[in-house]
């Protein structure tokens, strides 16, 4: 399952980010790294910017960025 997938207030674990290495290196410095637990809180009316809380910080994330991290429920 996609991050992208995940519906408003679902949470899930990361298994895994195959992202372009420049957003890869990004997306792991602001702590979407395996096993970490997420959650979707947010999401702009277009879905372009999504807010997901990630170890007690809400981040936005681009929607096409999303598709490239793995999660598990």
């Amino acid at each position: 399952m996609k991050l992208n997938d995940l519906k408003l207030e679902e949470e899930a674990i990361i298994t895994k980010v195959d992202a372009h290495p420049d957003i890869k290196r990004r997306l792991l410095d602001i702590g979407l790294v395996r096993g970490a637990k997420i959650k979707k809180v947010l999401a702009s009316k277009k879905e372009s910017m999504i807010a997901y809380e990630i170890k007690g910080t809400v981040i936005a994330i681009r929607k096409d960025d999303t598709k490239d991290i793995e999660v598990t429920k």
